[in-house]
């Protein structure tokens, strides 16, 4: 099957992935990415798509210019999925990294706030190729 690069990305080239764990800090970089996609920063795409095999996500993703992957802790589930999908060049942010500990971080506006405004720097740089 070809199946050509279409999606409701309106134009984004920009593409979010994120952990949407069980754990507190997965759930505030979830509902960030979120916010982002809301405000149109920045378009959120389906995780579960790179690790079923999706290919028209696939497609979409590497037509992306860039990709940020968000990982509420050091499990890093985001990374390893989009790694074993074969994608390499994305930033990566990790919630725990922000001073936020797994277990002990209610979501909060402001918690999301916080990484919101950490997603908004990413996008604002070039792209690197994730560490394994």
């Amino acid at each position: 099957m070809n199946i050509q690069r279409k999606c409701s990305c309106s134009g984004h080239s920009d593409l979010m992935f994120s952990c949407s764990g069980a754990a507190d800090v997965a759930e505030i970089g979830d509902r960030a990415v979120r916010m982002l996609h809301k405000a149109g920063d920045a378009k959120m795409f389906c995780l579960a798509g790179i690790s079923g095999k999706v290919e028209l996500i696939e497609v979409n993703t590497h037509a992306a210019d860039r990709i940020l992957v968000v990982d509420g802790c050091d499990s890093d589930c985001a990374k390893k999925t989009m790694q074993f999908g074969g994608f390499t060049k994305f930033s990566h942010l990790r919630v725990s990294d922000l001073g936020m500990e797994k277990g002990k971080t209610p979501a909060t506006d402001e918690r999301i706030a916080v990484v919101a405004a950490k997603l908004r720097e990413l996008l604002g740089q070039e792209p690197k190729t994730a560490e394994a």
